[in-house]
């Protein structure tokens, strides 16, 4: 009877239900093919080729040079964003991340977060005005740039008038960004 209460494999004891609550938080999350990860690796037969139908080749060859931009390359982008997400519940990392972006717009009244120099009053003015009335850089600048220390990257979508000029803008989540070519 006493082993029946230590067994991990009995859904009714207390350690199951510690080992269930310990393994199955944000950090084990595995990963899977998507349809579209499959797609790509189709099209990746067909690679891209000079003009004149040879692949481009290097001059030389160094198996050394940029192993870690090698390693991320090849790592997904969107794979590389779960694992960030993920690694910000390290209580060291996010305190590393707030303090990255506390240093980035630490602001006082003898040094303002943002400086315009400008000899043209009125370009000066409208800066001023994007800066503090439409993009509100005071309050949002802080979250910014944390996304973008966190990620390395971080995108704005600018909603333009052709009359006003900017009128809002509104913060993309870098994971569901995607750049097109071509």
């Amino acid at each position: 009877m006493a082993d029946r209460k230590k067994n991990p494999r009995n859904s009714n004891t207390e350690l199951f239900r510690k080992l269930t609550r310990l393994l199955s938080g944000p950090l084990t999350n595995y990963r899977k093919q998507t349809p579209r990860q499959l797609r790509r690796i189709q099209l990746d037969k067909y690679k891209f080729q000079s003009a004149g139908g040879l692949s481009f080749k290097k001059t030389e060859y160094n198996p050394f040079s940029g192993m870690q931009s090698n390693y991320l390359r090849n790592q997904n982008r969107g794979d590389r964003y779960v694992d960030f997400d993920q690694m910000e519940y390290t209580p060291e990392i996010a305190s590393t991340l707030d303090i990255y972006a506390d240093e980035m717009t630490t602001s006082s009244n003898l040094n303002p977060l943002l400086t315009i120099d400008c000899s043209n009053e009125e370009i000066k003015s409208i800066l001023e005005t994007l800066y503090e009335n439409i993009l509100n850089a005071e309050f949002n600048l802080f979250g910014w740039c944390r996304t973008m220390c966190k990620y390395g990257d971080y995108f704005l979508y600018l909603d333009i008038d052709e009359h006003e000029g900017i009128t809002n803008v509104i913060g993309l989540p870098p994971a569901e960004i995607e750049r097109l070519e071509g």
